[in-house]
């Protein structure tokens, strides 16, 4: 396979900010671009450490960014902020989905995630004037739980529905809350454009649980131009798993395997660009005497279909350095380019590190 597209921009890290990543993009009214990230400031790179939401912009269709700055602000009750999702609302407006984590009691809770009893709530804000200020924040989870979201995950159907896959950990037995690895799907919708939001579908585990430590985790959905959606999730049995859906996301089919998308324990993300419907994921090397590095997170692909997903026919290297991980992937369609962002070890064996951006040309996804 070739390796394509050029590096535009590189986040690193440094004192204070030990860790960038987790983007979403967006087209503002102006032509520029919007680049949402979490930045985690202070000395831990956890998932529970501190961190804000940051943003970038470019005029020059992704050419050149600008210094970051805070579009969301850490409160003092929260653990952190992160996992931003763009969504360009119906009215016009920008929505900000992201996730709000807490520190819970520890005596009504057992099991931990990450080391530490951390609890979410999934959070909406929208923006009247493209980035500059934000309203108060909806609460779309009715309870704190933990519940993942990914960056770039919601989805705008074709009907108008906000949609956002999410990942349910907890478990309460006897009125004390569990916290597992192992996660269920379900998903989060909205129908008024915002207003008010509700859990729209079943919790679906995978096939033979009881072999699964993950389950299904950060799961990402894509909608096909006849109106089905597919959903894959993250496992740790060797590949995606894949569900259908014919009603909006409501009700799901049986839960498989992709053997295409083989992968680590490491998100997938899928989205029209260039023309095309792309993929960007960790595809698993047949590595011989060799471990891969951080994580198995290594290379990182991207892979081209021209018949809306039904199959991928070219594929390409974004990275193909086995001693670099990347992950957590963002995808923009610039038209005749696309922008992909996603987290870069950047020889540090911590593939949670910095965060990269590159540009692929349409002319280098073309048979």
């Amino acid at each position: 396979m070739s390796t394509i597209g050029y590096e535009v921009c590189m986040l690193s890290t440094g004192a204070n900010n030990p860790r960038n990543g987790e983007g979403t993009f967006i087209r503002l009214k102006d032509g520029g671009i919007l680049y949402a990230y979490t930045m985690f400031v202070g000395n831990g790179w956890c998932d529970h450490d501190r961190a804000d939401i940051a943003g970038i912009l470019s005029y020059d269709e992704g050419e050149s960014w600008t210094e970051p700055h805070i579009l969301i602000a850490q409160d003092d009750e929260s653990a952190n902020l992160m996992c931003p999702c763009f969504v360009r609302m119906n009215n016009g407006d920008i929505g900000l989905i992201y996730l709000r984590k807490y520190m819970e009691d520890a005596e009504n809770q057992s099991g931990h995630y990450g080391g530490d009893p951390v609890l979410d709530n999934v959070l909406f804000v929208r923006s009247v004037d493209e980035g500059k200020t934000w309203s108060a924040p909806i609460d779309v989870t009715t309870a704190r739980e933990f519940i993942g979201i990914e960056n770039d995950h919601a989805v705008m159907l074709q009907n108008g529905r906000i949609v956002i896959p999410a990942n349910q950990h907890t478990t309460t037995e006897n009125g004390k809350r569990n916290v597992s690895y192992h996660a269920k799907m379900f998903f989060i919708a909205s129908d008024d454009d915002g207003l008010t939001w509700k859990i729209i579908s079943d919790e679906y585990d995978i096939p033979h649980p009881q072999n699964s430590t993950t389950g299904l985790q950060e799961t990402v959905i894509y909608q096909q131009n006849d109106g089905r959606i597919r959903a894959l999730s993250r496992t740790d049995r060797k590949c995606q798993y894949e569900t259908w859906s014919e009603d909006n996301c409501e009700t799901w089919s049986e839960i498989y395997p992709n053997v295409f998308f083989t992968s680590p324990e490491s998100p997938l993300n899928m989205k029209r660009a260039c023309g095309y419907t792309v993929a960007v994921w960790n595809p698993t090397p047949n590595y011989t005497g060799r471990v891969s590095a951080c994580w198995g997170r290594t290379p990182l692909a991207l892979a081209v279909s021209e018949n809306d997903g039904a199959s991928f026919d070219r594929l390409y290297y974004l990275e193909d350095d086995p001693n670099n991980g990347y992950c957590y992937p963002s995808i923009f369609d610039g038209g005749d380019y696309l922008l992909v962002g996603y987290y870069h070890s950047a020889g540090t064996g911590m593939p949670l590190n910095a965060n990269k951006i590159v540009k692929v040309l349409k002319s280098e996804l073309q048979a």
